[in-house]
């Protein structure tokens, strides 16, 4: 195995390189040249014609060359720089001992191959080679009258010089490039290690923060039940206690309103001062406890089980107006006035009344607890498509750093103010909560010792023509980005192709024929199966009982061509040779091809395309039908690739002829044509585009179906008025739809 020496990194290393590779092909070239001189030597002295036996020159000439091979390998292991010397000047010695005493007229071209032979071994030498050998046969033309042709000599020697030095030029330049180019390839090969290991460690990482994921995923999960179960059981306790307490309290509350309101019931008793205050105290603080005590239920019970509204087209202005009256008692404190700014001509909103009744009442209600002097103002008016009702009071107003938590259950921003003024905390809670539940949203401005501002928006919904159904979103609607999918069931991957392109807005997954359909459907939940069969075949029965719908059509597969022929397969052009390599395993033990086709271009192809085949597998190639049928007589071939369209015979012709050869006709055959041809061979078939759905459809889903389709079946009216003209009226062929 060849070796090739590599030192790296420096220029000083990168010269070293360089000549130890050169010493490696010197030496190898030396051993070579020695063997080479040792079998020339042999022949030379068996076969040399001498009128007397073993003639001085020839003998000499002999030992030279034998010395010197001999000599050379000897060296070339232990002295590999005097082997080449020797080799280099033995040689140049010999050829010249030659052209002194064997006169020759071609001997001095042989130091033409010597040149270049010692240009390599030892650098500089052929020049010096070069002018002994022109010297030597200047001397022998002109002293000695050998009959050489010296302008031819000369100037091939100097060609060869020169060609030679420029050959140790380009080899030198090519070993030098082959170090670059390995330094780069290790330098390379050492950031690759050190990015595979940066890749392992982060896989690694990435596994390690997967795992860590997937646990606080579980962790998560756990803690989330458990709060959600939390989360429950203080509701319902919430709810539990409640209840239990306002069952006893509503018969405080309703004995004590009776004896603080209605006395008389009493009889002709005479309630003492003291007495009355106290019972009044029990009366008022009742009343208190109720209310928080309702909150409390109210809150929870939207906590558990949420609550639904009563929506209605509601005119905003006397949904306030009775608000008001409702509150006015509240306001009869000659320190506060209620105030109402309605702007006219509010656009109907959809409200349920009640909720929002409670709303206004829940802030009107706290800005008079928190107001001790000033006004209370209800605004009403409409703003950037929304309308909005604000609640201004001229209260203590509310801390920045607190305006944050004001909507939280159960918060109050000062509780000496709330023993004072009285409430729980939750009421601004559940007017957030119902607001939400309108799509509407509520906030709070306010400064400290001037006053709060409580803002509702409510966007104004336009109003739906009577009549007109819209649908506002997909109820089945996958997630964002995610194509609904569509099975196509065809061996074909042209028709996957056709249909993708067609398409786009959905995913079309291929599956080579319907053994699998209800696994896929299962699996992928596609809006339909397009069915591809051949013109007048249907799906098996058990596709069509499938849940989802099945399109069954006609489109040019070939698939249909290959089944119309008997054919192994077909392939169009130019060949996927990932499906020619895959139908050549299915066959097994093929190790012979012929591929039979007019275009020297695609027999090309095949071959090129099967190159990794090569020591497996022989491409033979013929280029018309006869040549080909020629071929497979000779030597049958284990699979055939036959073009259907050729000159003279054309592929379904050599197709015919193979059938009616037994040996012929045993040999697989896969079609090479394009799609078009297809389409041509099937036009005079009937096409079809059949739905079928395992429940009944709708009328208003027929309607919606043949809309479409109308688009696309224009009747061909025109061709039909052209053939009666012509005379020649064609039948009427129904489609299929």
């Amino acid at each position: 195995m060849e070796k090739i020496n590599i030192f790296h990194r420096s220029p000083l290393a990168q010269d070293q390189t360089v000549q130890l590779n050169m010493d490696d092909l010197r030496g190898r070239l030396v051993q070579r040249l020695a063997l080479l001189v040792l079998a020339v030597a042999q022949l030379f002295i068996l076969f040399y014609e001498s009128a007397t036996p073993f003639p001085l020159p020839a003998m000499t000439l002999w030992l030279m060359l034998t010395g010197l091979g001999i000599g050379s390998l000897t060296l070339s292991g232990r002295a590999p720089r005097l082997a080449r010397h020797l080799m280099v000047w033995g040689l140049t010695a010999v050829l010249l001992y030659a052209m002194v005493y064997l006169p020759a007229a071609w001997l001095p071209f042989v130091g033409v191959l010597l040149i270049f032979c010692q240009a390599i071994l030892v650098q500089g030498s052929e020049f010096i080679t070069g002018a002994m050998l022109a010297g030597t046969a200047v001397y022998l033309v002109t002293m000695r009258s050998y009959p050489y042709p010296l302008a031819g000599i000369l100037t091939n020697l100097v060609l060869a010089v020169i060609i030679a030095w420029l050959t140790i030029r380009a080899l030198y330049t090519a070993l030098d490039w082959l170090s670059k180019t390995q330094r780069r390839a290790e330098q390379l090969l050492d950031v690759t290690r050190s990015q595979q290991a940066e890749l392992r460690s982060t896989v690694k990482s990435l596994q390690i923060t997967n795992e860590l994921r997937l646990q606080a995923e579980r962790e998560l999960l756990i803690a989330n039940k458990q709060a959600r179960e939390s989360q429950r059981m203080k509701e319902q306790f919430a709810a539990n206690i409640s209840h239990e307490f306002r069952t006893p309290l509503s018969i405080i509350l309703g004995f004590s309103e009776v004896m603080y309101l209605s006395p008389e019931v009493y009889g002709g008793l005479a309630w003492p001062p003291k007495l009355y205050r106290d019972v009044s105290q029990i009366y008022r603080n009742s009343r208190h406890l109720m209310s928080m005590i309702d909150d409390i239920l109210d809150l929870s019970h939207f906590e558990m089980t949420g609550f639904t509204l009563n929506k209605q087209s509601t005119e905003l202005e006397p949904l306030l107006q009775e608000s008001l009256g409702m509150v006015a008692d509240l306001f009869r404190n000659d320190a506060i006035t209620l105030k109402a700014e309605i702007e006219p001509d509010l656009p109907p909103l959809e409200l349920d009344r009640t909720r929002m009744r409670q709303v206004f009442l829940n802030l009107l209600n706290n800005a008079c607890r928190f107001t001790e002097a000033g006004t209370v103002c209800l605004r009403a008016f409409q703003h950037d498509g929304e309308v909005r009702i604000q609640v201004v009071d001229t209260g203590p107003g509310i801390p920045e750093e607190q305006l944050a938590r004001i909507f939280t259950e159960f918060y109050q921003v000062d509780y000496s103010l709330s023993r004072k003024h009285g409430g729980t905390g939750l009421g601004l809670a559940i007017c957030q909560r119902f607001v939400q539940a309108h799509d509407g949203r509520i906030w709070v401005d306010s400064i400290l010792g001037e006053g709060s501002t409580f803002t509702i928006a409510l966007a104004v919904e336009e109003p739906v023509p009577g009549g007109q159904l819209y649908r506002t979103r997909d109820l089945n609607a996958r997630p964002s980005g995610k194509l609904d999918p569509v099975l196509v069931v065809d061996p074909d991957p042209s028709v996957t192709s056709l249909v993708q392109r067609h398409l786009p807005d959905y995913e079309v997954i291929p599956l080579p024929n319907g053994a699998e359909l209800d696994v896929q459907v299962a699996a992928h939940h596609p809006v339909a199966v397009v069915w591809n069969v051949t013109p007048g075949e249907t799906p098996p029965a058990p596709a069509l009982a499938m849940p989802v719908p099945v399109i069954t059509c006609s489109l040019p597969s070939r698939t249909w061509m290959a089944d119309a022929f008997g054919a192994l397969a077909c392939l169009n052009k130019p060949i996927n040779f990932e499906q020619l390599n895959q139908y050549i395993d299915s066959i097994g033990g093929v190790a012979n091809l012929l591929v039979v086709d007019d275009n020297s271009g695609i027999c090309q192809l095949v071959e090129r395309g099967l190159a990794a085949r090569s020591d497996q597998l022989t491409v033979r190639v013929a280029y018309d039908g006869e040549s080909g049928l020629s071929a497979m007589r000779q030597q049958p071939p284990d699979l055939l690739l036959l073009d259907l369209i050729m000159p003279g015979l054309n592929g379904r012709e050599v197709f015919d002829i193979m059938q009616q050869n037994e040996a012929l006709a045993q040999i697989p055959v896969i079609l090479l044509t394009a799609t078009d041809f297809i389409s041509e061979q099937f036009a005079g078939q009937n096409s079809q585009l059949t739905i079928h759905r395992s429940h009944m459809l709708q009328p208003l889903e027929l309607l919606h179906c043949i809309q479409p389709i109308l688009k696309v079946l224009q009747p061909p009216y025109g061709n039909l008025l052209a053939d009666a003209a012509l005379g020649e009226p064609e039948p009427i062929i129904k489609e299929v739809a």
